[in-house]
C-alpha cells in the first residue's frame, strides 16, 4: 500500500548537498544556534550526512514536515510545522529536539502504530486526523492527513521517521456536508415516502431506491431499465407516458419532468397511483445526460378524489345522480340527440305528498330511510337508460331519453305512482307516502334542462292542485304567468353571462350643488335589446332563490367602479345601492358588503344601502341588529321611498338610519297635489328633528328643486339632472359638469 505522501531519503547520496546555514527559516536559525552536544543527536558538526541532508529538506520545505531521529526520536521541524504544535510551540525552543513520544503523549496512541511501522521500514499515514489549531488568535478544528517513512541513516539503517502533512480541512468539510445533504436527503425522502430514481442516457442505465422498487412492485432480483418500467406501466398509460418521455428528451425541452401514471406491481399485481418529478441535466453543449427524480406513491389521494368526484355527483343519502351529474349528463344527451335527429324524450319531475308529517313524527332518520325506499323504487319503475336524481328534500326528477309517442311518459308516472304507493316497512312501522308528478317533454316544451325542469315542476304543482297522488303532462298556459319562469331563465343567463349592467344616476348637494353622490341601478338586457329595471326582475330573483348572487353581483360591481372612477381622478363621492328585502333578510348579507368593500378596496364610509319600509320594519329586531352592524362597518343608511309606505314612526327614531329620501310617487305629484308637498315638508322636518339628511328623488323641473331646496331638503336627485347613465356615460357626464353644470347651478 502506498502512503499518499512519502519521502524516503536514501542511503546513499550520491553528491551530498552542504548543510545551508542561511537557509531554514526561524527554525532553521534555531537549529543553528541550538548547542546540540547534550542531546542524542550530538553536535550539529557531527550529524551524519543522511540526518543533515534530511534535516536540510524539511527545514527549506514550505510544506509542514518533521524529521524524528535517534534511539529517542528527537523531533526537529520546520516554520510550516509550528501552527500544527499549536501551545506546544509557544516557545519553539522547547518543543526542538524533544523526543516524538514526549511531544505527542496526548495522542501517542493513535500514532505509535504509524511510528514502529516506519522504524520497521514500511511507510504508512493517517488520514484526517483532527487538532485543535490557533488561528488568528481562535482556536479552531483542523484536519490533516500525516505520512510516515522511514529515514535511514548512512549505513542504510533505519534510524529515524519523516513525516509530511497535508491540511485536510476543506476536504473533510466537504464530504461531511455531502454526507449530511445525502443523509438530510434519505430523512427527507423517507419522510415523505419518496423514492428516488437516476437515469444515465448515454449507458441507459437506470437506478432505483427500494422505495421506487416498493411504488412499482418490482422484485429485488429484477434490474432496473426502462423495459422494466414500460412493463409495470398500466396498459392504458404505456402510450402517453412514451410521449412524455420523447418529448422530455427532445432538443429545446425544459428538461422539467412531472407525471402521474399508473402501474401495476410486476411482483403483486397491485394498481398504484404514482406521482414523478424530475430534471434532466444537459452538457454544455445542451444534449440531455442525465434525469434524476423522484416517485411519490399517491394512490390513497387518487381514491379519496374519486369518492370526492363521486360524492359531488351523487346524493349521499340515496347514492342516486345529485343536479350537476344530472344537468352534466342531460346536457350531452339532449345536445347528442338533437345531432342524431333522434325522437323526444320526456322530464319527470316527482314530489312526495304526506312526507313532512312523516318526518316530524318519526325524525329525519326515519325519513331518511323512506327516501332511500322511494330511490329504489324509483330504479326499479326505469330502465338501465334512464336517469333517476334526487335534487333535494323529496323532490326527485326522472329524464327518460327516449319515449314512445305521448303516452310512454304517462305510462312510466303510473308505474311510479303505484311502486311508490305501497307501503314502505321501517322497523315496526309501516308507512304511506304518494307521489305528485308533473311531465315535459323535448323537444316539445324545450331543449334546455333547466326550462324543462321547470316546466315539470310547474306540472307537479298542477297534480298537487288536483288531488295529489297523480300526474300533469305540461302546458305552456299551465303557469299562468310563463313569463315569469322565462325571465328567471333570463337572469340566470345574465348572470352567467356578465351581461348585467349597473346604471348611475347623480346626487346633487341642494345648498352648492356639488355632486356629492350617485345612485345604482341595475340594468338587464331583455330579448328585444331593452332593458328591464330592478322592478322587474327583483320580485323573481326573490322567488328564484337567484337574490344573493344577484344582490352580491350589484355590490361587487358598484364598488369596483367607484375605485376605478378614483383611479381615473374623479372626486370621491356616495355610492348608493338598493337592497331588497328578501336580500337583507338573508344571513350573508352583511358578509356579502364586507367582501365587496374589502375586495374593491372602497372606503366603507362612501358606500350607502337603500332600504325600503317594508324591509326595515319587517322582523324590527334583527333589523335593527343588522342595521347596527353596518354601522360599525361604516357603511351609510338610507330609507327610500320615504313616505309611500307603511311607516311606523314610532320605530323610526330607533333605526340607526343616515339618510330619508322622500318617494319619487310623492314629488312627482307636486304640480297637481298640495297634499303631496305637504307630505314632502313633514318628511323634511322629520329628517331635521333625527338629524337625517333628507333626499328628495324623482325631480323633473327647476320649479320642484326650487321648492325642496326653499323648504330645506339637503340633496337633490332626478331626471332634471340627469336619467341614470351606464358607467362610461355617467364618468363624461361627471366631468362636463364639474367644468360647468356646478357653476351653472348657482
Amino acid at each position: 500500500m502506498q502512503s499518499p505522501l512519502s519521502l524516503t531519503i536514501p542511503a546513499q547520496i550520491p553528491s551530498p548537498p552542504s548543510f545551508d546555514l542561511a537557509a531554514g527559516g526561524e527554525m532553521g536559525a534555531l537549529v543553528r544556534a541550538t548547542d546540540w552536544s547534550a542531546t542524542p543527536l550530538g553536535p550539529l558538526e557531527a550529524w551524519p550526512q543522511s540526518l543533515r541532508t534530511a534535516v536540510s529538506i524539511v527545514l527549506n520545505s514550505g510544506h509542514p514536515m518533521f524529521i524524528a531521529w535517534g534511539p529517542q526520536l528527537n523531533f526537529l521541524f520546520n516554520d510550516a510545522y509550528r501552527p500544527i504544535l499549536g501551545a506546544k510551540a509557544a516557545d519553539p525552543a522547547s518543543a526542538l529536539g524533544k523526543p516524538f513520544a514526549e511531544l505527542w503523549s496526548d495522542i501517542w496512541s493513535d500514532i505509535e502504530p504509524l511510528v514502529r511501522r516506519a522504524l520497521a521500514g514500511e511507510s504508512s499515514w493517517y488520514e484526517d486526523m483532527l487538532l485543535r489549531m490557533q488561528r488568528n488568535g481562535f482556536p479552531e478544528d483542523t484536519y490533516f492527513t500525516f505520512s510516515y517513512s522511514p529515514v535511514w541513516d548512512d549505513a542504510g539503517r533505519v534510524a529515524g521517521i519523516f513525516c509530511a502533512c497535508i491540511e485536510t480541512t476543506g476536504k473533510v468539510r466537504a464530504n461531511r456536508q455531502r454526507a449530511e445533504a445525502v443523509e438530510r436527503l434519505q430523512i427527507a425522502t423517507e419522510a415523505a415516502q419518496l423514492g428516488l430514481f437516476d437515469y444515465d442516457v448515454a449507458t441507459e442505465r437506470l437506478t432505483w431506491s427500494e422505495r421506487t422498487r416498493e411504488h412499482f412492485g418490482v422484485p429485488p432480483d429484477m434490474p432496473a431499465s426502462g423495459d422494466t418500467f414500460f412493463v409495470a406501466l398500466h396498459p392504458e398509460d404505456r402510450e402517453r407516458m412514451r410521449l412524455v418521455m420523447q418529448a422530455l428528451f427532445a432538443p429545446g425541452a425544459s428538461g422539467r419532468y412531472e407525471a402521474e401514471y399508473r402501474v401495476v406491481g410486476i411482483a403483486d399485481g397491485r394498481l398504484r397511483w404514482i406521482a414523478a418529478k424530475g430534471q434532466v441535466f444537459h452538457d454544455p453543449q445542451g444534449k440531455p445526460m442525465r434525469l434524476v427524480g423522484t416517485t411519490m406513491d399517491i394512490t390513497e389521494r387518487k381514491l379519496a378524489e374519486q369518492r370526492v368526484h363521486e360524492a359531488s355527483q351523487h346524493d349521499t343519502l340515496t347514492g342516486l345522480p345529485n343536479r350537476a351529474l344530472l344537468f352534466e349528463y342531460c346536457e350531452h344527451l339532449i345536445a347528442m340527440r338533437e345531432r342524431a335527429g333522434a325522437g323526444g324524450g320526456a322530464v319527470l319531475f316527482i314530489d312526495l305528498d304526506r312526507f313532512k308529517p312523516i318526518n316530524d313524527t318519526y325524525g329525519h332518520e326515519t325519513g331518511d330511510k323512506v327516501l332511500q325506499a322511494v330511490a329504489r323504487r324509483l330504479q326499479g319503475c326505469t330502465r338501465k337508460e334512464d336517469i333517476v336524481s334526487r335534487l333535494g328534500g323529496d323532490e326527485f326528477v326522472v329524464v327518460l331519453p327516449r319515449i314512445d309517442g305521448m303516452s310512454g311518459p304517462s305510462v312510466v308516472a303510473q308505474h311510479i305512482i303505484d311502486a311508490i304507493g305501497q307501503p314502505i316497512e321501517i322497523g315496526t312501522l309501516q308507512l304511506s307516502v304518494s307521489p305528485s308528478i308533473g311531465i315535459s317533454l323535448f323537444p316539445a316544451h324545450s331543449d334546455n334542462l333547466d326550462t324543462l325542469i321547470r316546466c315539470a315542476d310547474q306540472a307537479m304543482y298542477e297534480a298537487k292542485k288536483n288531488g295529489r297522488n297523480t300526474f300533469r303532462l305540461y302546458s305552456p298556459g299551465m303557469d299562468g304567468d310563463s313569463r315569469r319562469l322565462q325571465l328567471e331563465i333570463q337572469i340566470k343567463e345574465a348572470l352567467q353571462s356578465k351581461r348585467l349592467a349597473l346604471h348611475y344616476q347623480p346626487i346633487i348637494d341642494m345648498e352648492n350643488g356639488k355632486l356629492i353622490g350617485a345612485e345604482a341601478l341595475m340594468r338587464m338586457p331583455d330579448e328585444d335589446g331593452s332593458l328591464r329595471s330592478p322592478a322587474d326582475v327583483i320580485p323573481v330573483a326573490e322567488a328564484a332563490g337567484l337574490i344573493n348572487q344577484l344582490g352580491a353581483w350589484v355590490a361587487g360591481e358598484a364598488c369596483r367602479q367607484h375605485q376605478q372612477w378614483l383611479d381615473v381622478g374623479l372626486p370621491s363621492m356616495g355610492i348608493s345601492i338598493n337592497v331588497s328585502p328578501g336580500q337583507f333578510r338573508q344571513h350573508v348579507f352583511t358578509e356579502q358588503l364586507q367582501h365587496a368593500l374589502q375586495e374593491s378596496g372602497m372606503d366603507p364610509h362612501c358606500l350607502q344601502i337603500e332600504l325600503t319600509e317594508s324591509a326595515v320594519l319587517d322582523n324590527l329586531p334583527q333589523t335593527i341588529d343588522t342595521l347596527t352592524k353596518l354601522r360599525a362597518m361604516g357603511v351609510r343608511i338610507a330609507l327610500d321611498d320615504f313616505g309611500t309606505g307603511y311607516s311606523s314612526l314610532g320605530c323610526l327614531s330607533s333605526l340607526p338610519l343616515d339618510q330619508l329620501k322622500i318617494g319619487q310617487s310623492v314629488v312627482s305629484r307636486f304640480d297637481s297635489s298640495e297634499p303631496s308637498k305637504a307630505i314632502a315638508d313633514a318628511i323634511i322636518a322629520l329628517g331635521r328633528s333625527l338629524n337625517l339628511k333628507v333626499v328628495g328623488e324623482g325631480i323633473e323641473s327647476e320649479e320642484t328643486r326650487e321648492y325642496l331646496r326653499s323648504h330645506g331638503c339637503d340633496q337633490a336627485q332626478g331626471y332634471f339632472f340627469s336619467e341614470p347613465l351606464p358607467a362610461p356615460e355617467f364618468e363624461a357626464w361627471c366631468w362636463n359638469y364639474l367644468e360647468q353644470g356646478q357653476r351653472a347651478y348657482h
